[in-house]
């Protein structure tokens, strides 16, 4: 097995042509889940995006989906070490996030994803039914952190096509440093760019996303990297939320401490 997620689990199929990842649905939903990222891979790849090539659908005779394959990424997940090297994949990013946000057009009129604003449709409902859940002090911080990024998102950029779950694992590459291929589009949005970017921050850091958007050659406002930020400083928030809903409980403890450590330390700068 290669991986596990929400909706698939992922195996490595060898073949005397090349490897593939053959992605099983793990409950009756998933399927159109596969289905959809199959067509996304497509239209990706078809704008010369750093995908996995050869995305093709499996079904059984009564044509249901069995499974979603695509060729196998000989890569390295996004780890780079030395200065050099994690120069190489802010610019890397930075290309990579340019070609891909202008592509929501594109999205939208596939049927693939739908726009959205972060702040009324999640984050401030979000707040509302989680934050009184928490410590005051916890509490406090969030509420603040709602309002400061309220705030931030009077004035949007015109919603682009983004990832939303940039991380190392989810970014393979090459031997020479170069971007392989892009994993895992399973929560693509068309939405607020500064999603992209507060998932850098999570994965890399600040200052590493302060470069990610030095090499960014889209059109984005000045708060972006404000509400960048407080996407990611209130993330936690959802696992909140998904404890709460879902009964999803192994995810609290570490979410409070989350959530309380960073208002701890809001706190200590004052």
């Amino acid at each position: 097995m290669a991986g596990a997620g929400w909706d698939v689990t992922a195996w490595r199929v060898p073949a005397p042509d090349g490897d593939w990842t053959v992605r099983v649905p793990r409950h009756a939903d998933a399927a159109a889940v596969i289905e959809s990222q199959h067509r996304l891979n497509e239209l990706l790849a078809g704008h010369g995006l750093p995908v996995p090539p050869g995305s093709r659908l499996l079904r059984d005779e009564q044509g249901r989906l069995l499974a979603g394959l695509y060729r196998y990424v000989d890569g390295t997940e996004a780890r780079p070490v030395g200065r050099a090297a994690r120069q190489r994949l802010t610019l890397e990013l930075g290309d990579f996030l340019t070609r891909l946000h202008p592509l929501a057009g594109a999205a939208k009129a596939a049927g693939l994803a739908v726009p959205h604003e972060p702040w009324p449709e999640v984050w401030s409902p979000l707040i509302d039914r989680c934050a009184a859940l928490l410590p005051p002090r916890t509490e406090g911080w969030i509420r603040a952190t709602g309002v400061r990024l309220e705030r931030a998102s009077r004035v949007l950029p015109p919603p682009v096509l983004v990832h939303a779950d940039l991380k190392s694992e989810h970014v393979l590459l090459g031997a020479d440093g170069t971007i392989a291929a892009v994993l895992d589009f399973e929560g693509v949005q068309i939405t607020d760019p500064a999603v992209d970017f507060a998932r850098i921050i999570q994965a890399w850091g600040r200052p590493f996303a302060e470069r990610v958007l030095a090499a960014y050659r889209g059109t984005l406002d000045v708060a972006c990297m404000e509400r960048a930020q407080a996407y990611r400083d209130i993330e936690a928030l959802q696992a909140i939320d998904n404890a709460e809903q879902y009964g999803q409980q192994a995810l609290l403890p570490w979410a409070r401490r989350d959530l309380a450590s960073r208002a701890a330390a809001a706190t200590r700068r004052g």
